[in-house]
Order: C-alpha cells, then sequence, then structure tokens
C-alpha cells in the first residue's frame, strides 16, 4: 500500500502501537508472572506441608514406641526391684535379668534406640560407685566410662540430678557428632517409687524422627523453654533462634522474608519439630520458558497492532496520495493537511467573492437586460426591485474624456473610480440603478413620475459623489434623459431613445442634462446611421439575410422620409452608404466582379450622390451579394468545409488560430469563423481541440507510458496544464487515469 514513503504521523503511529504492545506485554507478563508465582508457591508449599506430615506422622511413630518403652520399663517390677536393689546381695542377679529385660524391650520396640539405667546414689561420688552403676542392654558400665562413652561431663550429671531434684518431667540433651549435626538425643526419666531411685536414658537417632539431618535444617522444641537446634553453627544457631519468634501454635506452616518454617508437633513427648525451608525459586528453566512466552506474546501483539495501524492509516495516505509526489519519501501529513485545508479555505473565500461578484454581474446583466434587450423585462426580477407599474425614465451617462488617446492607466483607474462612486449613490438612493454600459457609457434606471423629478433625483447623486476632486477629473459628463413611461417593459423603448439623442451629441451644447426636447431644433441637420446599425447591417448581407434589405429600409426611412436633411447632411450620409458596400467586399475578401459578377462603379456614385438612382443602385448591390450567397451550391459549401477540415487535420501540432485558417482561404476572420459554424455546426476552436484530443487518445493507446508533456507537445497544445484541462473537459478525466485504463484492459 505504501512502500517507499513513511509518513511523520505514520511513523509516530507505529511507535504508539508499539510502546501500546509493550505496556500490554508487560501487564499480561505482570499477570501471567503473578499467577505463575503463586502457582509456583503454592505447589512449593503444598509440598512442604505433604513432606511435613509425613515426617510428622514417621517421628510421632518413633517416639511413641520409645515413649511407650520406656513407660514399660520405668513401670516394670524387674527393674524397680533391680532400682532398689543396690548393694544387696541379689542385686548382681537382678541386673543380669534386668539387662535380659532391656534387650528384649529394645528388640521389640519399631524404633531402634538404646535404653540405659543409672542408679541415682546421691550419697556417694563417682568414685564409689560400683562399676555397674549403669545398665543396658549391651551391659554394665560405671558412670565415668558411661560419660565418657556419651561424649558427657560429670557436671552434665549433676546439672540432671540437680533438675530432676525438683522436677518430674524428662529432661533432653542433645548430643552433636564431629561435624556438628545433631545426631543424637538423651532422653532423660527419673522414677519416685523408692528413695533411692534409678535414672532412665533413652538414647534417640535423630534420623529416626527427622528423614535428612545433614541437609535440612530444624530444630526441635517445646514449651518448656526447649531449644535444640540442628547443629553447632553459631550463624545458623543465631537464624533459628530469630525464627523461633515467628513461630505460630495455630499454623502449620509459616511464611517469613526469607524462609518456610512448617512445624511437626509431637503429642507423644510434647515436642515440636520446626524445618526451615527456603523460599521457592522458579529455576532457569522454567524462567527461560517464560522469557520464550513474553516475547511470543510481543511479537503477536507488535503484529496485530502494526496491522491495526496500517488499517487506521490507509483512508488517510489514500486521501493523501493525490498531493505526493513520487520521489518525497518522507513527509508531514498534517502539514499537507494544513495546506490543503489553507487552499480550501483560500478557494472557499474566492468562491464567496466570485459569488458575490456573479450576484453583482447577474444584477447587472437583469438590469443590462432591461435596457438593451425588448424582452428583457420578462425576466425575473433582482433586487434592487422596482415596482411593474410604476413610472420610469432612463438616462443615460455619457463621459467625453479631454484627451481620449492619451488616456493613461492611472486615469482609466481614476474613471473607474469615479463611475463606482457613482453607482454606490445610485444604490443608496434605492430609487436609480446605475448599469455599465461601456468605458464611457453608463444607464441609469430612474424610477420617477416626471423629468423634473429624475433630474433633481440625478443631481442629489452628483452632488453626494464628489470624493472626486473636480481638479482632478479630465473628462465632462452628460445625461440623456428619456421621456417618462409607465411600466418596465418601456424601459427598453425609452434606452433607444437616449441612444438616439446621443447622435447630437455633438451638435448640442455641453449641458449637464439632455432631454429629448434638446435635439428639435437641430434634428434636421444630421443623419441618424450608428455605428451598431451599420455593423449589424453588414453581418446580415454576408451571412445571407434577406432582412438586412429590411434594415436598410428603415434605414432610409428614418433619415430620408421622416426628415428633411440638409444637401450637405444628405451628401454625408449617401458617402456613408457607399462606404458600407465597400466594407462589405472587404470583409468578404472578394471583388465584387467575383462575387457578383459585375463591378461597380464607385466614381458615379459618387458624383450623383443627390439621384434617388444611387439609393436603388446601392440597395440593388446588397440585394445581389445576398442573392450570390444563397446561390452558391451545397457542394461548394462541402467542398470548402472539406478543405478547411483538411488543414485543421494537417496543421493541427501547430499553433493554428482562426487568423490562419481565414488566410488560408483568403478571406477574413470574422466571415471565415460565421462560415465554419455555418458548415460544420462547430466554431472553430472546439473542433480544434476536440480533434487533437483524438489524436491525443490515439497516442495514448499506442503508447500509454508516453509523458503528458511530450503528449501536449506532438497534439499542438503550448504547455502541459491546457493539454490537461482540455483533455478533461472531452472526456471527463485526466491523461494519466486514461493511460493507466488502457494498461489495465490490456491485462
Amino acid at each position: 500500500m505504501y512502500k517507499h514513503v513513511h509518513g511523520r504521523y505514520q511513523q509516530k503511529l507505529n511507535i504508539i502501537f508499539i510502546i501500546l504492545s509493550v505496556f500490554i506485554t508487560l501487564i499480561l507478563s505482570s499477570v501471567l508472572g503473578f499467577f505463575l508465582s503463586r502457582q509456583s508457591e503454592e505447589s512449593y508449599k503444598n509440598s512442604i506441608s505433604l513432606s511435613r506430615t509425613i515426617l510428622e506422622e514417621k517421628a510421632e511413630t518413633s517416639l511413641i514406641n520409645i515413649s511407650n518403652t520406656m513407660t514399660d520399663i520405668v513401670n516394670d517390677s524387674l527393674i524397680k526391684e533391680w532400682s532398689t536393689s543396690y548393694q544387696k546381695d541379689n542385686f548382681y542377679f537382678l541386673s543380669s535379668q534386668v539387662q535380659r529385660a532391656l534387650t528384649k524391650y529394645c528388640s521389640t520396640s519399631e524404633t531402634r534406640f538404646q535404653t540405659y539405667l543409672l542408679i541415682d546414689n546421691t550419697n556417694t561420688t563417682n568414685d564409689e560407685i560400683a562399676p555397674s552403676d549403669v545398665l543396658s542392654p549391651k551391659g554394665s558400665f560405671s558412670v565415668s566410662d558411661f560419660l565418657k562413652s556419651k561424649d558427657l561431663t560429670p557436671k552434665d550429671l549433676s546439672k540432671i540430678r540437680e533438675y530432676f531434684s525438683t522436677h518430674m518431667f524428662p529432661y533432653v540433651l542433645p548430643h552433636y557428632n564431629e561435624k556438628g549435626q545433631l545426631d543424637f538425643l538423651y532422653y532423660w526419666i527419673k522414677g519416685y517409687q523408692h528413695p533411692q531411685t534409678c535414672i532412665y536414658m533413652a538414647e534417640i537417632p535423630v534420623n529416626s524422627i527427622v528423614n535428612n539431618t545433614e541437609n535440612q535444617k530444624f530444630w526441635i522444641a517445646n514449651d518448656d523453654g526447649l531449644f535444640l537446634p540442628c547443629t553447632t553453627d553459631k550463624e545458623t544457631t543465631k537464624l533459628l533462634k530469630t525464627l523461633q519468634q515467628y513461630i505460630n501454635p495455630n499454623k502449620s506452616i509459616i511464611k517469613t522474608s526469607d524462609y518456610y518454617i512448617a512445624s511437626s508437633h509431637l503429642p507423644s513427648m510434647n515436642w515440636s519439630i520446626y524445618y526451615l525451608y527456603d523460599h521457592n525459586s522458579l529455576g532457569i528453566l522454567n524462567i527461560f520458558f517464560f522469557l520464550v512466552f513474553v516475547v511470543l506474546i510481543y511479537i503477536l501483539l507488535s503484529t496485530l497492532f502494526f496491522y491495526i495501524a496500517k488499517l487506521l492509516y490507509q483512508p488517510i495516505y489514500e486521501t493523501l496520495k493525490p498531493t505526493l509526489k513520487e520521489e518525497n519519501e518522507h513527509f508531514d501529513e498534517f502539514k499537507i493537511l494544513d495546506e490543503n485545508l489553507n487552499r480550501l479555505q483560500t478557494l472557499n473565500k474566492n468562491l464567496l467573492e466570485t459569488q458575490k461578484t456573479t450576484d453583482r454581474l447577474m444584477v447587472q446583466q437583469y438590469y443590462q437586460n432591461l435596457l438593451t434587450d425588448c424582452n428583457g423585462y420578462l425576466a425575473e426580477i433582482k433586487k434592487p426591485y422596482f415596482s411593474e407599474t410604476a413610472n420610469f425614465c432612463v438616462g443615460l451617462l455619457c463621459l467625453h474624456p479631454e484627451q481620449e488617446d492619451a488616456l493613461d492607466t492611472a486615469l482609466l483607474g481614476q474613471l473607474e473610480l469615479y463611475k463606482n462612486i457613482l453607482f454606490q449613490e445610485c444604490i443608496k438612493q434605492k430609487n436609480c440603478f446605475m448599469v455599465k454600459l461601456s468605458m464611457y457609457r453608463c444607464g441609469l434606471i430612474i424610477q420617477a413620475d416626471n423629468l423634473d423629478q429624475a433630474k433633481k433625483l440625478l443631481n442629489q447623486i452628483f452632488s453626494h459623489s464628489k470624493g472626486l476632486n473636480k481638479t482632478e477629473k479630465s473628462w465632462e459628463e452628460q445625461i440623456i434623459l428619456s421621456p417618462v413611461k409607465k411600466g418596465l417593459e418601456n424601459i427598453n423603448s425609452s434606452y433607444r431613445e437616449t441612444l438616439k439623442i446621443a447622435e447630437y451629441l455633438s451638435m448640442l451644447p455641453h449641458d449637464k442634462i439632455i432631454t429629448y426636447d434638446s435635439i428639435a431644433s437641430v434634428d434636421c441637420t444630421t443623419y441618424s446611421y450608428p455605428l451598431s446599425t451599420e455593423n449589424k447591417l453588414i453581418s446580415e448581407v454576408i451571412d445571407g439575410q434577406e432582412k438586412a434589405l429590411d434594415l436598410f429600409d428603415e434605414l432610409i426611412r428614418e433619415n430620408l422620409t421622416k426628415k428633411r436633411l440638409s444637401m450637405e447632411v444628405l451628401q454625408n450620409f449617401v458617402y456613408t452608404l457607399i462606404g458600407t458596400v465597400n466594407r462589405i467586399f472587404q470583409e468578404l475578401k472578394s471583388s465584387p466582379e467575383d462575387f457578383i459578377g459585375r463591378p461597380i462603379n464607385y466614381e458615379y456614385w459618387y458624383a450623383h450622390w443627390g439621384d434617388s438612382v444611387t439609393i436603388t443602385a446601392i440597395k440593388a448591390v446588397l440585394s445581389d451579394v445576398i442573392a450570390a450567397k444563397k446561390q452558391r451550391s451545397q457542394t461548394q459549401d462541402e467542398l470548402l468545409l472539406t478543405q478547411m477540415l483538411d488543414y485543421i487535420h494537417e496543421n493541427f501540432k501547430d499553433n493554428i488560430m482562426l487568423n490562419d485558417l481565414a488566410d488560408q482561404f483568403n478571406i477574413s476572420p470574422k466571415y471565415c469563423g460565421i462560415l465554419f459554424k455555418q458548415l460544420s455546426d462547430n466554431n472553430f476552436k472546439d473542433y480544434l481541440n476536440r480533434y487533437r484530443i483524438e489524436q491525443a487518445k490515439k497516442l495514448i493507446q499506442e503508447r500509454p507510458s508516453m509523458k503528458t508533456k511530450d503528449l501536449s507537445v506532438m497534439t499542438g497544445f503550448n504547455s502541459s496544464n491546457t493539454f490537461i484541462r482540455v483533455f478533461g473537459k472531452y472526456t471527463g478525466t485526466t491523461p494519466q487515469k486514461y493511460a493507466e485504463q488502457i494498461m489495465e484492459n490490456k491485462l
């Protein structure tokens, strides 16, 4: 869609979506990581709980066996008898029997442990105790040997005796191996059946209640202040003592900032074993898979957001595409939109100005038609409104420059400014409207009941228009007023009357306002043959129209029947008619002999200008020209048209004009245009452009890749812009789009 161009907005859109994908990826990763961590933690806690349960069951089973065995030993009557037979004759005999009993008790217990019986003889010192004061399944020992084998000291024994002197509950001593690890528990109890009793000690292997004593950190404690760490390491012991404060009897698993503590309560001994576990870690493999999953999420989101950004940007790109240049790879969309908006605003402003100008021109055209067209009053009424049945008179403002040939741009601008001031003053009066007819003439439509009222209104208008200093005016102004007539339909006839009066301006005094009465005294001293009437007569004769003769008759009646001209004026009038005949043949670019088949004796006409025969001869020549025009056969017209078309077809690549065609056939440009229109039903310019476009279409069909500039040159256009505009006028598309259609049809 847009492979080679990159807009700033597009880049920003992509960056935003990339940031959004990163943000969403982080959120999803955080949520996923949280749930994964929670799940891993729960799984870890479950495994700890399961391990704790298993260890608790194992330890409790072992301790129950030990507790039951020790209870049986304490309650055994033989052992009681032995413990009270110290220094009696049967002591050694009973010792052998007790030894067998101890062996039996220890062998029948499911938990392997050693039992020792120590005679508690507080009245003697260690040196006085006999070698058999300590009894076990393995034999009898002296106290010193016993203490040495168990890494105990006499001081330890003294503490034990001192404890049992005031307590009846068991006493526990830990034993640590060479590595400093807890390997045995010395469980001491004492019977109270006789004053002289023995102390019972069970040597409990720690691995019988704890599964792995080497790698597992733990400690044993109870409510009576017992605290037995798993090692003699000071840092570990300090850590375990610190963690002791987090113990909650109601929780089996306790979480601290760095560890998990799993507690196992052993009711048989009223002990609790606390196992220490590190916090769970995901592991390298889990972290790797998690990162892979995060990357996949980011890639999927980036792809999705890039596609969304592409869809969102496509309408913007398609909108801007016509204004982008092929070589412009980087562009600013908002800058282009601002430029286009400024163009639209400028165009809108221009359109509004054009609309206002058009409205003004339409109003001007409407009132101009009222003046110049006999049917102008039938059109839709434009503002300012006039009542259709009101009384009107028409004024013709004539401006006479002092030196018409020497007018410069400044004076022309001054003249135009003066007319605009008058126009605005007429608008303010509301019952007068001004129409610009030419550079030096303006029409005035005045709503008034009589001429005096009209004159008064004109004086007000001109008195208010003195914004232009009189010393700066280099022209003289005169206003011709027609008689007052009723209704809009009479405005045209009133205007024609002012034109008739204007023909006598050169013979009238330089009064400000002139009426029809002003020419009553000079009516017979001039003839009426305006230039517009002469041009109309020539045009109708050249076109072969019979109504040209009616116009000639009306001209004769106006000047010779209705008036009594002086001899000098009559001579000038006839000379003017002779000049009209001469102009007709000049327009035809032909001689009388070639066109009507006979010569004209102009000298005779000039010499006999006063004879009525001369007027008749002039009319006869006009009639012959019209007849000769009509007598031209259709074949000759078609031949002439064919020759004209051949000339166009051969020279369309050049910058040919109507003058060139007229010169080719030795006729005037005006007559050539009329003739071409009559013969082909097309004007010259339209036919030439249409033919050029057809040739351009053929060239495009042959070579769709041809450049527009080359096409314009090969088809006679002097610029590519003109060629594109004309091509669009006749085809409704541009050359480039037309070429694209041709290439698509060929695929």
